[in-house]
């Protein structure tokens, strides 16, 4: 593989430095066009449904939140729509002031009563914009607006990451015609905002072109449009970027850095480590109220066979083989460019490559070795099906290994490539028992750890279920407790509290953490410049933890 890559960047080089001109490079800058590739797209614009990298990037440009996070740690809240807010002295009124003057990108005044409304709408539990946004507004009882750019907000326990609202903020002009009924189903084909970028079209799962907005309240953007192509693999997107066709490429992969870094005009970026990839295991599906739902195997269900099926991953030869090195050993959901919040599990339980510990945990657990050295119990044996991201290279490069490592330890492996929206349908209705993915987390772990919490899981009938975030469906009575208790704290309280249930996750292993991956991003040097990494100075320049500073 490696000789493949080299051969193939040896005739790029070749083939694009007869394509790529100057005259080319001048004319692009009098476009003032920034062209945005990566390896998700833009699947809907309807911000309660998106799930991609690229949703998310997009959907920061379209609509203002009230806040974003700073650049600088320890990233808290820094005003955006809202330009101040203040809480009570019992920490349970939150007040915030509006800008004044913006308008919507259709030429309607935006005030309060759009803050208003979109809240009103996410309160509500059970909806689908409350399931989307439940770590940010589940403790808030009552919005009401006081004044043309006045907003309170009461909740029913201090929470401090009331400053840390990203939530888009929706016109209700045009919101108040979907009912709540067809949300779930609603997929406009363009959008009314407020943020510094307007729709101008949209091909769902293909493109999305987005124009400045001259009347931005923040001012004018630097470029006059705006385009995320999606690409099928990153070896296509670093073509395009070495040819011109694109000016950022963002997830390429380790071994395109390489290959990348002595490129004329191309600057590469290694990114900061804010992402995981994880083994994920079906720990038993079931419904918010309760109901089984799904096909997966109920060995998983055993905390004894998650952990057994942990100390089978050896992930620093994931780190080496599949990111060059450009990576480091999982941990915990908290990735380490977080270093006050993340878990470093102690050494007498951190999970290494311990093939002979496996199987005898796996052996305690009653499940022997049977025909064909796979295990069996109860005249069952131990046969798992393993998902893998058709889209996630990485992934395709994790799933020999990973298969390997289990069926080392007696475990039958049934390997399968699935699509985003195909694995996504498969987390929803329970059917699957392994899966690899990740996730990107943001600088306050709230969300994170809220996807572990019980009220997170999948809801409604079987046939007819929308996905919460959950996708181990591990529910645990003390861990949403401490959750719950983690909401209301601050400082140092809240850091071993965030710790505490860390460490709760590593021993119950709901996940197999893989390993923190790199961002690598590169862009045209010889085009654009002034990008506002995050964190500052050496963070990531687009694809930001929630936030959008460059743009």
């Amino acid at each position: 593989t490696g000789m493949r890559i080299a051969a193939a960047g040896a005739l790029l080089t070749l083939v694009f430095g007869m394509l790529w001109h100057p005259s080319a490079a001048a004319a692009k800058v009098k476009s003032w066009t920034f062209v945005v590739g990566n390896d998700t797209s833009v699947d809907t614009l309807n911000p309660f449904l998106g799930f991609t990298t690229t949703d998310y990037e997009a959907y920061g440009l379209i609509w203002d939140n009230l806040s974003d996070y700073n650049q600088l740690p320890p990233y808290q809240g820094t005003p955006r729509l809202a330009k101040s807010w203040s809480v009570s002295k019992n920490k349970l009124v939150w007040t915030y002031h509006i800008r004044h003057g913006v308008r919507w990108s259709d030429g309607v005044p935006l005030t309060a009563a759009d803050v208003a409304y979109t809240f009103k709408r996410n309160i509500v539990p059970g909806s689908t914009e409350f399931n989307d946004n439940s770590d940010y507004v589940q403790n808030i009882t009552k919005v009401r607006q006081t004044g043309r750019y006045t907003v309170q907000m009461t909740v029913s326990k201090p929470t401090p990451g009331m400053s840390e609202l990203e939530v888009p903020i929706l016109p209700k002009h045009i919101w108040e015609h979907i009912p709540e009924k067809k949300v779930s189903s609603y997929n406009p084909s363009t959008a009314v905002g407020s943020g510094p970028f307007i729709v101008t079209s949209f091909v769902p799962n293909q493109s999305i072109t987005l124009k400045r907005n001259p009347h931005y309240w923040g001012g004018e953007p630097g470029i006059k449009k705006l385009v995320f192509e999606p690409f099928a693999n990153p070896s296509a997107e670093a073509f395009a970027l070495e040819n011109g066709s694109i000016d950022f490429a963002e997830n390429l992969t380790d071994q395109l850095y390489v290959s990348l870094k002595h490129k004329p005009g191309v600057t590469v970026l290694p990114g900061a480590a804010d992402s995981f990839d994880e083994l994920a295991f079906n720990t038993g599906a079931e419904t918010i109220k309760n109901q089984p739902i799904g096909d997966g195997n109920p060995a998983l269900r055993d905390v004894k066979v998650r952990q057994a099926l942990s100390w089978a991953m050896d992930t620093p030869q994931l780190v080496r083989k599949v990111f060059l090195g450009y990576a480091s050993p999982g941990t915990s959901v908290v990735p380490p460019m977080y270093p006050q919040l993340t878990y470093h599990p102690p050494a007498n339980i951190a999970y290494h490559y311990d093939p002979a510990r496996a199987e005898q945990m796996l052996s305690a657990a009653g499940w022997k070795p049977g025909p064909g050295g796979v295990r069996v119990k109860d005249g069952k044996q131990l046969s798992l099906r393993l998902f893998i991201r058709s889209q996630s290279p990485a992934n395709e490069q994790d799933a020999p290994y990973v298969k390997a490592w289990l069926e080392a330890v007696g475990v039958k492996v049934n390997e399968r490539l699935m699509s985003d929206s195909q694995l996504t349908n498969a987390i929803t209705n329970g059917n699957y028992d392994l899966f690899v993915w990740g996730w990107g987390v943001e600088p306050s772990p709230d969300f994170q750890l809220s996807v572990f919490t019980c009220g997170q899981r999948s809801y409604g009938k079987p046939g007819n279920l929308t996905a919460g975030w959950s996708d181990s469906y591990y529910c645990n009575k003390h861990y949403d407790a401490m959750f719950d208790r983690e909401q209301v704290l601050s400082g140092a309280a809240k850091q071993r509290m965030v710790q505490a249930m860390q460490r709760q996750l590593y021993t119950q292993a709901p996940y197999r953490v893989l390993y923190f991956y790199n961002d690598v991003q590169a862009y045209r040097s010889d085009l654009f410049t002034s990008f506002a990494p995050m964190p500052y100075p050496h963070g990531l320049y687009l694809f930001q933890p929630t936030a959008w500073w460059s743009y």
